[in-house]
């Protein structure tokens, strides 16, 4: 036999061996890692999964307004819209609640043909009784501290309602009602009063409806 042909065989039997070793140490070194890997993957389609459309629309719900479209159409307003508007703390333009934690408050402008602001609502979404008052008298206890306004108690609307009289602004109302469960506060031209007193009515219904 020629050296190349023993050099070739040498060569040869040698990469045999590199190669069977590598399969043996490939073999022995993944199993546990490739079951370990199978676990995770399977444990991970196990996992539940959120749902993130449930808790957007749970969201939405508790943030929805009472006071909507539909109701401000069923109560006369017509080519009326709703603007939605952040609380900057002020209330009927003196009134200042930058403090006020205790409930949430929504804001809504009544705008006419789209553009024209002829009212404006609050909403102290406090959906309790006992933090109604609260809300309530607090509200009454600083528009009687405020100077150029009066206080003027009706209860002529809900469980108690009350009139702020501005001297430097006639024109406008500006009214607080306590429906038992909510606190809202109106302001707007005094010609709207027909339509205001509806939606109202229908405000105070809808949140007797809610408690049952």
């Amino acid at each position: 036999m020629s050296k190349f042909s023993l050099f070739t065989l040498f060569l040869s039997a040698t990469i045999v061996v590199i190669v069977a070793e590598l399969m043996v140490n490939e073999y022995v070194k993944y199993p546990a890692g490739g079951k370990n890997l199978s676990a995770s993957v399977l444990q991970s389609d196990m996992a539940p999964v959120p749902a993130p459309e449930k808790a957007v629309a749970t969201t939405q719900e508790q943030a929805a307004d009472v006071i909507s479209y539909a109701l401000i159409s069923a109560a006369g307003f017509k080519d009326s819209s709703l603007q939605r508007i952040p609380f900057n703390g002020i209330m009927f333009e003196s009134l200042d609640l930058r403090d006020f934690k205790s409930v949430p408050v929504t804001v809504n402008n009544l705008l006419e043909n789209n553009r024209k602001t002829v009212a404006t609502f609050y909403e102290f979404r406090a959906n309790s009784r006992m933090l109604s008052t609260e809300v309530y008298r607090m509200l009454k206890d600083k528009s009687g501290k405020l100077i150029g306004a009066a206080v003027n108690e009706g209860n002529g609307f809900g469980e108690g309602s009350f009139y702020v009289n501005f001297v430097e602004r006639p024109g406008n109302a500006f009214l607080v009602v306590n429906t038992g469960d909510n606190v809202y506060a109106l302001t707007y031209l005094k010609e709207l009063h027909p339509m205001i007193k509806s939606l109202l009515a229908e405000i105070v219904k809808g949140d007797s409806v809610s408690k049952k």
